[in-house]
């Protein structure tokens, strides 16, 4: 290190020490300054010159928080000049970068991501983004964002309401952020930004209630299946199938006639149907292990069969074709809406009577009944096409009942107090 009045070059240059940074200088060898300025730093970094001969410099200021040491404002600093020495030699920084604006870069990131992100990924991240980031955060500009920003969003996100007019709930409040996560991850890895203050560590987020997982009893499956045998077959089957595979609605629209491989009793998921502003088409699934293949019973395979025969025959009484050879399809033909899934299940369940459940119950429940009979998590992992076990551990609480009942049996069984006793009063 080696001080000029304010000024200090981070360098190991020999004793000859102008005649070596000049010669640096001439052949392009990158080179730092700082100046201090008030309360802030201005690192200058010299990377040679032009064709005309004029040096060519790139410029930042760092400031330290009030509260620190000259220890470590100093340690800090060495490693904010190496950082950004890097970052100028591999041509990632820019001055636009130091100027550009939160709602400039979410244009940048949005178009990026479309690139990657399913359709209906992509239109709930531009929603969040458009509707609460850029309004809370579009003013400033990316580098000057702090985690005090970040913490004031997400108070500000926990006083928000929603179009219905209700508050947002600490798990949509985690979801939107989990978005800003997403977003500074991409900054930091593009060489927007050197450090990622996103990073959830010291921020506070609302408390979050336990999550509750509506699931069908026994019972209430044999209920719904009694009033199911009065609607159409194309309802029945869709709602077996979703029972036996646990598959997601949009998977379940996405089956066509192919996908069953009837000799072998199984069922290939492979895609997915989306609905958005009014377009609906196909999609990848949602992650490698949702693209899978689900055994079903024997009872399904008839069903399905039958199933297939009325589809053709109702193809010939009403001249209208099934376009893309689906299992399931709306009024025209065409591909069934997913949202149309929700909504019919919805009038199914109030015609009859029955206690109000999302459709993703139907999962639930397929999953929960298979855990208590005694398939093991990893397989209904893969039938669910969950990514890790953890996902799949969400279940596991439902079968608290049946472990209660068990342990009620070991008792009556295996207690050798409550034996003697029924034995004396016998």
């Amino acid at each position: 290190m080696y001080h000029f009045s304010d000024t200090f070059i981070i360098s190991k240059p020999p004793c000859t020490f102008k005649f070596f940074v000049k010669n640096l200088e001439r052949i392009g060898i990158i080179m730092a300054t700082i100046r201090k300025r008030g309360n802030s730093y201005q690192i200058r970094v010299s990377c040679g010159s032009d064709i005309h001969g004029k040096a060519i410099t790139e410029s930042m200021t760092w400031k330290p928080d009030s509260n620190m040491t000259e220890r470590q404002i100093q340690k800090e600093l060495n490693k904010i000049v190496v950082q950004f020495e890097e970052k100028v030699k591999k041509g990632t920084f820019t001055k636009s970068d130091r100027k550009i604006k939160l709602h400039e870069y979410c244009d940048i990131y949005l178009e990026m991501q479309k690139k990657t992100l399913s359709p209906t990924t992509y239109y709930v991240y531009h929603s969040i983004i458009k509707n609460y980031v850029v309004p809370a955060l579009g003013h400033l500009k990316l580098v000057e964002i702090t985690p005090l920003h970040l913490q004031k969003f997400i108070f500000a996100l926990s006083e928000q309401k929603s179009d219905k007019g209700k508050t947002l709930s600490p798990a949509t409040i985690k979801v939107y952020y989990a978005v800003v996560q997403s977003m500074f991850q991409f900054a930091c890895k593009m060489g927007f930004l050197e450090n990622n203050p996103s990073t959830v560590n010291n921020l506070q987020f609302p408390k979050t209630s336990p999550a509750h997982t509506d699931i069908l009893d026994e019972k209430n499956i044999a209920v719904m299946l009694e009033y199911l045998e009065n609607e159409n077959i194309m309802w029945k089957t869709l709602i077996h199938l979703a029972l036996c595979t646990g598959c997601r609605r949009g998977e379940l629209a996405g089956l066509q006639w192919s996908d069953i491989l009837w000799e072998k009793k199984q069922i290939q998921i492979s895609k997915s149907v989306y609905f958005i502003k009014g377009e609906k088409n196909i999609k990848r699934p949602k992650n490698n292990t949702s693209n899978r293949v689900i055994v079903i019973p024997d009872y399904m395979i008839v069903l399905l069969k039958k199933y297939k025969v009325w589809q053709m025959e109702q193809t010939l009484q009403t001249q209208i074709s099934n376009m893309h050879n689906m299992l399931f399809t709306d009024k025209k033909g065409n591909y069934l809406s997913p949202q149309y899934i929700t909504l019919w299940f919805q009038n199914f369940l109030k015609r009859n009577g029955m206690q109000h459940i999302k459709f993703h119950a139907l999962r639930h429940t397929s999953a929960t009944v298979l855990l208590k009979n005694g398939t093991d998590i990893k397989t209904v992992s893969s039938r669910l096409g969950h990514s890790n076990l953890s996902t799949t551990n969400r279940y596991v609480h439902a079968l608290l009942d049946a472990d209660i009942a068990a342990a009620e049996t070991l008792e009556q069984v295996l207690n050798l107090e409550k034996r003697t006793t029924m034995g004396q009063i016998l």
